[in-house]
């Protein structure tokens, strides 16, 4: 920890549980998920358990994760992690992508959940597929994995931006990523229109997956911080997510000069990466 951290801390700590209370949706889940990230769960408990039984679709998810990642023994995280899994195997279920995400995202992949999936993948469309297609990489053994995390490397080049936002995300929260897989997202991610809703996804990724200290590594990065100025909300909050887990001290005059935007998503991004970077 640096001498400035110190001062510095606290009133990063103190926007998020002002967000956590303040917003409302996923601006609030994911102050809440920067909380939990620093150990500050018990600010986060009261405010979610209100709504642990909400039925808003999407949000209700959102909720569900905040609270198996936050639940005091491993049946409460059961009952949560359960419900999600419910609705990702209901094919009629308005949030099915979102829990399918979640599940993703708390890397609870199950072998048992490897047919409905399969299923679901014959009738999707290229920006549905990937969380499906996610969640059979993390549940798949190695020749099982090799397959779906080809095909998620060729959602990359789907002609939807939302596939290709989806499919970067997702391939750069993969930690055991191919180098043949990392290599395509980053020649992606050099060439995606600066105009294009994936670009930032793009980036991001690539940034997680370049070797730190690499030139590739410091264009990324220089691109990243350029959306700070000019990206829209769920733009910056990714950006400034990525820079606190790949950037440096440096980078904290810019995630500061964040903390002003006038969009809530922007202001969490930028605290829980400043966080990081200080504590």
């Amino acid at each position: 920890m640096t001498p400035s951290a110190p001062p510095l801390t606290q009133p990063l700590l103190e926007l998020l549980e002002h967000e956590l209370l303040a917003s409302k949706g996923f601006v609030a889940i994911h102050a809440a998920e920067a909380l939990i990230e620093h150990g500050f769960d018990f600010k986060v408990s009261a405010r979610f358990q209100a709504d642990a039984d909400s039925t808003v679709p999407g949000y209700r998810i959102g909720v569900w994760r905040v609270l198996a990642r936050i639940a005091k023994d491993r049946n409460e995280r059961q009952r949560f992690v359960g419900r999600i899994r419910r609705v990702m195997l209901d094919p009629a279920a308005p949030d099915r992508l979102g829990a399918a995400e979640s599940l993703a995202k708390l890397n609870l992949a199950s072998r048992w959940e490897r047919p409905a999936l399969e299923k679901w993948l014959q009738a999707a469309d290229d920006a549905s597929a990937v969380f499906p297609l996610w969640l059979l990489v993390l549940s798949g053994g190695a020749a099982e994995r090799a397959g779906h995390e080809a095909r998620l490397v060729r959602l990359l080049e789907s002609n939807d931006p939302l596939a290709r936002l989806r499919a970067s995300f997702a391939l750069g929260r993969f930690e055991m990523a191919s180098a043949e897989s990392i290599e395509k997202l980053m020649q992606r991610a050099r060439v995606e229109a600066a105009d294009s809703p994936a670009r930032v996804y793009l980036l991001g990724a690539a940034l997680l997956h370049a070797p730190r200290g690499s030139a590739a590594a410091a264009a990324f990065k220089e691109q990243l911080l350029g959306v700070f100025g000019r990206g829209q909300a769920n733009e910056q909050f990714e950006a400034a997510t990525v820079i606190g887990l790949r950037g440096s001290p440096e980078d904290l005059p810019a995630l500061l000069g964040l903390l002003k935007s006038k969009e809530a998503d922007a202001r969490v991004g930028a605290a829980g990466a400043a966080l990081r970077l200080v504590r």
